[in-house]
């Protein structure tokens, strides 16, 4: 993406990608500082140069690190992402030398978010730069030793690449065409509301009743199946409850609105649940 550049499309933002100018000198797996995460590492046009790189929706900063030149940032609203997702983004920036972010700043699409640097454990002035397709913020470390989020996402997953100029890094990366906005998700299209795994409990309602915790019916569990998958037969509630089907009991309702749950269409997310 340019500076500046904004992308909505049926009153959704369409994830871009950050960079201008997208040269990757490590890809997910790539080298023992990615072994085991789906993060990459994009340099600008020249070598040593510090570009800037723009924020890919409208993003606010959840977490800092300073001594890294790293920050983690969430999209304020549901986007749209090269996968055909739409929900929450989360993600991580690194290695940023002129680092001012701070917990709580919003930066609209297209804004600068920051610049390519060397802070922290960096070879060469580079972003790196890692993705959740979920609201949730932790980040842990794997066995290998490097920090990532649950559920990462491969880049070319997220982010489209409209106005980047790809330097180096050949990938089924898609553009806006490839994404047509007339797969929006409706009151009764095919859509799938998937759970992640990394919630052990789930409350679900009784279709007409209002979705309280008093009136929970029973819970679900996604970490116990690896994240569970629900074609969506309607949203209820004003666009915050989606109703789905169980085996034990029927056809009930979640809530979902500013959840780690997210909306695919066309396609579930995982392999369990009622599809």
């Amino acid at each position: 993406m340019k500076k500046g550049q904004k992308s909505v499309r049926g009153g959704i933002e369409d994830f871009l990608c950050p960079f201008e100018n997208f040269y990757l000198t490590c890809g997910p797996n790539e080298s023992k500082y990615h072994m085991g995460i789906q993060a990459i590492d994009v340099r600008g046009s020249k070598a040593g140069v510090r570009e800037a790189y723009y924020a890919p929706a409208t993003s606010k900063c959840i977490k800092i690190y300073p001594s890294t030149g790293q920050a983690m940032w969430q999209t304020v609203n549901n986007v749209r992402c090269s996968n055909g997702y739409i929900g929450k983004v989360t993600y991580m920036t690194v290695h940023d030398d002129s680092f001012d972010a701070y917990v709580g700043l919003v930066v609209p699409q297209g804004n600068q978010l920051g610049n390519m640097g060397t802070k922290g454990n960096a070879t060469g002035v580079h972003c790196h730069i890692e993705f959740s397709q979920s609201a949730d913020t932790t980040w842990r470390k794997n066995s290998y030793g490097n920090y990532m989020f649950n559920n990462e996402v491969d880049p070319e997953n997220v982010f489209f690449m409209d106005e980047t100029k790809i330097l180096n890094g050949i990938g089924a990366w898609k553009y806006l065409k490839d994404v047509p906005v007339n797969s929006e998700p409706t009151q009764s299209g095919k859509n799938y509301v998937n759970l992640p795994p990394t919630i052990s409990k789930w409350n679900f309602y009784d279709i007409n009743v209002a979705p309280v915790k008093a009136n929970a019916k029973g819970t679900l569990n996604p970490q116990k199946f690896g994240g569970l998958s629900y074609y969506v037969y309607e949203y209820r509630d004003n666009g915050t409850t989606a109703v789905i089907e169980t085996v034990q009991f029927g056809k009930v309702k979640i809530y979902i609105k500013d959840t780690c749950a997210s909306i695919t269409i066309g396609s579930y997310k995982y392999q369990n649940g009622n599809h």
